[in-house]
C-alpha cells in the first residue's frame, strides 16, 4: 500500500512526485475563490492537487507557483460581528450547521487520505466538523459566509506513522498531517487547537475483504 516517493517533501509542497491523477490542472478562478498568505485576493490560473494544496499557475512552476487558500471576504467589519454577537437572536434565512460523525470506510484507508471538513461562527472560537453536503452549502452559501468560516483538509490515515530517513526525508502521516493543519490555520487559526492529534483515524493495516461465499 505505501509508496515512498508518494510521501516525500520538496519546496513546500507535501510530496516530490503528484501522480496526473492526483493533480487537475488548468483552472482558472475570476475571484472570490482564493487569496494568497497575505489575505489579497487572487484572480488568474491555478492548479490543485488531491491532498488539498492549490497553487497558482496553470501547472506546478517551482520558481513562480505560489500557495493559495480559501478567500475569505475581508469587507466584513468588525461592526457585523459585534452586531450578530449582541444579537444572537437574530435568524437569517439559511441554514445552519451541526456536528458530523466521521466514519472511515475500507476505501478511505485504502486511499490513505479522508476529506475533512470543519466550519465555525466567525465570532465564535468553537469549531464544529460537518459532511461534504454542508460544507457545499457553505460555500455556496446557504450557510452563511458572513456568519460562518470553513474550511476543507486532506486528512492521511495510513502509511508510515512517523517520518523515516533513507537517504531523503520520508514523512510519515503524523508529519503530513501537521502540515495540513498548519496550511489550514492560514484560514481557521483555532483549527491547531482543535485537531491535538495528527494520528487521528490513522490505522497501519492491511486490509483483506473476504470474498463473497455466494458467488
Amino acid at each position: 500500500m505505501y509508496n515512498e516517493a508518494k510521501y516525500q517533501l520538496i519546496m513546500g509542497r507535501f510530496k516530490t512526485y503528484y501522480p496526473i491523477s492526483e493533480i487537475t490542472t488548468d483552472l482558472y478562478t475570476s475571484g472570490k475563490e482564493w487569496m494568497n498568505e497575505n489575505n489579497v485576493e487572487y484572480i488568474g490560473a491555478y492548479h490543485k492537487y488531491l491532498t488539498g494544496e492549490v497553487y497558482t499557475k496553470a501547472q506546478w512552476q517551482p520558481d513562480q507557483s505560489t500557495i493559495l487558500i480559501p478567500y475569505i471576504d475581508q469587507t466584513i467589519s468588525n461592526k457585523n460581528i459585534i452586531y450578530f454577537t449582541l444579537k444572537p437572536e437574530i435568524q437569517l434565512a439559511r441554514t445552519s450547521p451541526t456536528s458530523h460523525n466521521v466514519v472511515v470506510t475500507v476505501t478511505d484507508y485504502t486511499l490513505g487520505i479522508l476529506q475533512r471538513f470543519f466550519i465555525k461562527k466567525r465570532n465564535d472560537n468553537a469549531i464544529i466538523e460537518i459532511n461534504k453536503q454542508q460544507y457545499d452549502a457553505w460555500k455556496s452559501d446557504q450557510i452563511d459566509k458572513k456568519l460562518y468560516i470553513a474550511i476543507e483538509i486532506a486528512w492521511y490515515i495510513s502509511g508510515p506513522a512517523n517520518d523515516v530517513i533513507t537517504g531523503i526525508l520520508v514523512p510519515g502521516v503524523a508529519t503530513l498531517n501537521q502540515k495540513q493543519i498548519q496550511l489550514a490555520a492560514n484560514t481557521m487559526p483555532e483549527i491547531a487547537t482543535y485537531l491535538t492529534n495528527p494520528l487521528q483515524f490513522y490505522a497501519d493495516t492491511d486490509f483483506y475483504v473476504p470474498k463473497d461465499i455466494n458467488m
